[in-house]
């Protein structure tokens, strides 16, 4: 085991209702969380641009699971006395060096995934700078890209992707994600939460596949 899987595995986590999601007062490591098969709590992060692309990674091709593989979101698991929103601004900043600040997150959704045992909350944040000046963490990123929506699909209806070519993209079904964050987004607008460098993204058209 390396230093840094044994450093993960001793991560304190803070154990949630399986049904509700709320804290039951219980910590465990996540090496317990895992061999116990608790509930606890993760992020995802969307990074969208005002193209309406996605900042979408490689993982590390020296990662466990799924070496290689394009994600569409960044995030993890919410440790110690951290919050969702806490979680996210670190998970961020450690992943590929983007500072945000918590006004610039929006939260959009908090869901249940039966899969992984987690209560996962789903943010958008908007960034349109450079991506080669982001600070990659090496041993979590290989590489990002921007991805406009169709592209995905694209990659999702491949049929001859393999192992080492594989997509996770949204956190449920990205069809239904990325139409439910551009929902959001408008009503953000509406209501005056974004500024009014974004209004053109009122103008995005609904994907069609």
């Amino acid at each position: 085991m390396s230093e840094q899987q044994h450093n993960l595995s001793h991560e304190l986590l803070k154990i949630v209702d399986e049904n509700t999601g709320e804290l039951t007062g219980e910590t465990l490591s996540r090496g317990e969380v895992i061999s116990t098969k608790r509930w606890c709590r993760s992020t995802n992060i969307f990074v969208m641009n005002t193209k309406g692309e996605i900042l979408c990674h490689q993982r590390s091709l020296n990662k466990e699971r799924h070496p290689g593989w394009w994600m569409t979101h960044f995030g993890g698991h919410v440790s110690g006395e951290e919050t969702f929103d806490d979680n996210a601004i670190k998970e961020l900043q450690e992943e590929i060096g983007l500072s945000v600040a918590a006004e610039e997150l929006l939260p959009w959704r908090t869901s249940r995934k039966t899969d992984a045992r987690l209560w996962v909350r789903d943010y958008i944040t908007i960034f349109d700078g450079d991506i080669s000046e982001l600070a990659l963490q090496e041993s979590e990123i290989q590489r990002v890209k921007w991805f406009t929506a169709e592209e995905i699909y694209a990659q999702l209806d491949r049929e001859d992707l393999d192992e080492a070519e594989g997509w996770k993209a949204g956190t449920h079904n990205f069809e239904h994600d990325y139409h439910c964050m551009r929902a959001v987004l408008t009503a953000a607008m509406h209501m005056g939460i974004f500024s009014d460098a974004f209004h053109h993204m009122k103008n995005w058209h609904p994907v069609q596949r």
